[in-house]
């Protein structure tokens, strides 16, 4: 019995002592190390969730970005710069667009011929001299380029309530060579006074051989190889229809035109040294040319000078060009001569080449020649611009809307030009000085001021005084002076013009 007792009491202790330490542990707080395992386990979680919300954050940024950049980009092609006008510009894809235009109103007064003796008589009282006012020139258009090197220019003159042509061009430049071609309507590669706009003249007309000798704009296709780093040198050839507002369908005449310059800079001094040829045939079924010029302006449709319609196949010019920029100083000289060709009735009447005379016929070939001498200084220390074989737009050093006074430049010019040869020996001396032995068309000699205010780039105000002293020609046949020869007789003009002209 005591035995089963101990063993009992033994068994029972041993189930306490067992018990008590469950207890125990029901009764304790739970184990750290288990809850730290379990917040960093949730840490993790967060931090993973909070750096994916990071990166979708900064993808999202990125996107943003990279739509700003384009919106930026979309903005910097539809806003235009400015350059007189604006330019719109894809330079990536490779397209510019500028419109443009310019504005030139004149006034002025041409005097009447004052001589030996001026009266009723034939060529001395006509019209449309005094004061007059006119729309020189309203021109609009634009230029620009597109994908390849190719670029463009087109332009219309709405002056006068017609429509007329200037330049239309489609050209391309080559990327590995200094050689461009154009084709389309545009001056002939004549001199520099016909290359240069009449936007940057220093008068308000050309010299006046170039409308003697009838330089215009004509459908044709040209090639220029030029210094497109130094501008140093240009080599210019084409070969020309008639001009595009021909209407007819006689468009048989054209033109060959070679000019070459060569224009160094030395120290603070640019030289310009030139010569140009023209070759030229008159259309078949009206072969014929007329040589005249206006007296220094376009207020008035009279000519002083003028050779009536002569009957030829065609012409040759021959020019040289001269120019010098040195700081404010500028000089410039051109000489032209050409050579009429098979004005005389055995060589121009020939029914069998459809080559039909229009005009006077001639017992010879007469010759013509004209030029200029001008000189012209910036009292505000501007320097004449120059670019690419011709005058370029001045920058205006402090201009008007700076609160400067603008560029200020007078200029002054002898100009020449002389429509009168004897082409045969006449019989008899009443005939000495007329058709078909002696080609009257007189000379004049023009000598010229001109100033010149440009209160910003883009406008320009000028007014230019002239005179004449024309010898000989049609108007000067109603001067009576028996100790005269018809082509001895002169008489003086006089004109004073004004011109306000503004371009984009």
């Amino acid at each position: 019995m005591r035995k089963k007792f101990t063993v009992a009491a033994l068994l029972a202790g041993s189930a306490f002592i067992m018990s008590a330490p469950a207890q125990a542990q029901d009764t304790a707080q739970p184990d750290q190390s288990d809850a730290t395992a379990d917040a960093t386990i949730q840490g993790a979680a967060q931090v993973d969730a909070l750096q994916a919300k990071i990166e979708l954050l900064q993808a999202q940024v990125e996107a943003l970005q990279e739509a700003l950049e384009g919106v930026k980009a979309q903005q910097a092609k539809a806003v235009p710069s400015w350059k007189g006008g604006p330019e719109f510009a894809d330079k990536v894809a490779g397209f510019t667009f500028k419109p443009k235009g310019f504005a030139q109103f004149d006034a002025g007064y041409v005097g009447f011929p004052g001589g030996e003796q001026r009266g009723t008589v034939s060529g001395l009282n006509f019209a449309n001299l005094g004061f007059n006012t006119r729309a020189r020139r309203l021109v609009i258009g634009a230029e620009g380029t597109l994908p390849g090197r190719f670029g463009y220019k087109v332009e219309f003159n709405l002056a006068q309530g017609t429509v007329d042509y200037e330049d239309i061009v489609l050209t391309y430049d080559f990327e590995k060579a200094p050689l461009q071609v154009a084709i389309g309507n545009f001056y002939p590669y004549s001199s520099l006074e016909t290359m240069t706009s009449s936007r940057l003249g220093s008068f308000m007309e050309r010299a006046s051989f170039t409308d003697a000798f009838n330089y215009n704009r004509r459908l044709g296709v040209g090639v220029q190889w030029s210094d497109k780093k130094t501008d140093s040198y240009l080599v210019q050839a084409g070969i020309f229809s008639t001009p595009i507002n021909d209407a007819s369908f006689n468009r048989t005449g054209w033109q060959a035109s070679l000019r070459g310059l060569y224009s160094p800079a030395l120290g603070s001094t640019r030289l310009h040294i030139g010569a140009n040829l023209q070759y030229r045939t008159n259309n078949k079924e009206a072969m014929g040319q007329q040589y005249r010029t206006r007296p220094l302006t376009q207020v008035t449709d009279q000519r002083f000078i003028d050779t009536g319609a002569l009957a030829s196949k065609g012409d040759t010019t021959v020019g040289v060009e001269f120019a010098a920029i040195h700081k404010s100083l500028h000089v410039a000289a051109e000489a032209q001569k050409v050579w009429v060709r098979d004005a005389f009735s055995s060589v121009a009447l020939d029914p069998d080449n459809n080559d039909t005379p229009t005009g006077t016929l001639y017992n010879g070939d007469p010759s013509f020649w004209g030029g200029y001498f001008e000189v012209g200084y910036f009292l505000t220390g501007e320097t004449r611009a120059y670019k690419g074989g011709k005058w370029d737009r001045t920058k205006v050093l402090k201009p008007w809307s700076d609160g400067g006074w603008g560029a200020f430049q007078v200029n002054g010019r002898v100009d020449y030009v002389d429509l009168s040869d004897r082409v045969d020996d006449a019989p008899t001396t009443g005939l000495a000085f007329s058709a078909p032995y002696y080609v009257n068309g007189g000379k004049q000699l023009g000598l010229q001021a001109s100033v010149i205010w440009n209160p910003v780039d883009w406008v320009r105000f000028m007014a230019q005084f002239g005179h004449l002293e024309v010898t000989g020609g049609p108007k000067a046949l109603g001067l009576v002076d028996p100790l005269k020869p018809a082509n001895k007789r002169n008489f003086g003009v006089k004109s004073l013009s004004a011109r306000a002209q503004v371009e984009f």
